[in-house]
């Protein structure tokens, strides 16, 4: 099974089951970004505490989910790891705020034909820029390079200040403005 087969799969069991989602990860990246490989998906999900259990019991049904006890596993990680077909598919299950309201805010794009929701341009790089990991941190480069000026700042220098200093990380605000210093963007509205 390919990627987007797999991700295909997904997305109907959650359409069938009225579950909210966005997709991040390397898969989103291809939108927004960059061409690059990736062999694993990555979705976040809307599930109310009290219909976790409903929503594991279902997945069960109809995928091979990893963990022996998936639902303490999702209720302790925050995440359910499954197969589909030969592809990995990670549910993140969303629990803050930002989250939820970034679910909210994911565009539409087509794949094979069906349309999915695929996390925004800037959520997306909300969500890596915080990340240490090299991979991340050229993803935001390549996305703020393509996305430029169409990107929503008004919407991200906020939030990407508050989790600098939330996470007592300054290097987080010094390495976004950088991103957009690359492109000759220094429009910063609130950071």
């Amino acid at each position: 099974m390919h990627l987007d087969d797999a991700l295909l799969e997904v997305v109907s069991f959650l359409g069938e089951q009225q579950i909210p989602y966005m997709v991040i990860g390397g898969f989103a990246v291809l939108f927004w970004g960059r061409s690059r490989v990736t062999r694993d998906l990555d979705l976040t999900v809307s599930c109310p505490p009290d219909e976790l259990p409903v929503m594991v019991e279902h997945l069960r049904r109809r995928f091979r989910v990893l963990p022996p006890d998936p639902l303490e596993f999702a209720q302790q990680h925050r995440v359910i790891p499954m197969q589909v077909g030969e592809v990995r598919v990670d549910l993140v299950l969303a629990g803050l705020p930002y989250e939820e309201k970034a679910i909210r805010r994911a565009r539409t794009v087509v794949v094979g034909g069906r349309p999915i929701k695929v996390c925004s341009p800037e959520d997306l790089i909300i969500h890596k820029v915080i990340s240490d990991r090299p991979q991340d941190r050229e993803d935001v480069r390549e996305i703020v390079k393509r996305q430029g000026r169409t990107l929503d700042r008004q919407y991200m220098d906020p939030i990407v200040a508050e989790l600098s200093r939330a996470l007592d990380r300054p290097d987080i605000v010094r390495f976004y403005e950088q991103c957009f210093c690359e492109i000759g963007c220094h429009n910063s509205t609130s950071l």
